[in-house]
């Protein structure tokens, strides 16, 4: 099955029972599911530090496997807030080997 990567760029995840309701379907359905440990990260209204949540993004750069799916907790305004530290070449440049299917709610 497929490997899902969870990240958590924006807020804190409220809902924490829902959130392991999901992992635990996906895990079910016999998928992987790879950085589970952001789930409860907080840092106020945040799922973690500004440093925290923009190294979630920019470590996609670096995902090793084909067929990874990324997998925001949750969205929200937060992440605009990293927009100008993201690595976008980096970003580019590994969707251009094994492209990531990302979804950002």
């Amino acid at each position: 099955m497929s490997q899902v990567h969870l990240i958590a760029p924006s807020g804190y995840c409220i809902n924490q029972e829902a959130a392991q309701r999901g992992v635990a379907r996906l895990l079910d359905d016999g998928h992987q599911v790879q950085n589970q440990t952001i789930i409860p990260r907080r840092q106020q209204r945040f799922a973690g530090t500004e440093t925290q949540r923009l190294n979630d993004i920019n470590a996609l750069t670096h995902l090793e496997g084909a067929n990874q799916i990324v997998l925001a907790v949750r969205g929200g305004y937060g992440a605009s807030r990293l927009l100008e530290q993201i690595d976008w070449q980096g970003l580019a440049e590994r969707q251009q080997q094994d492209p990531l299917l990302i979804w950002w709610p």
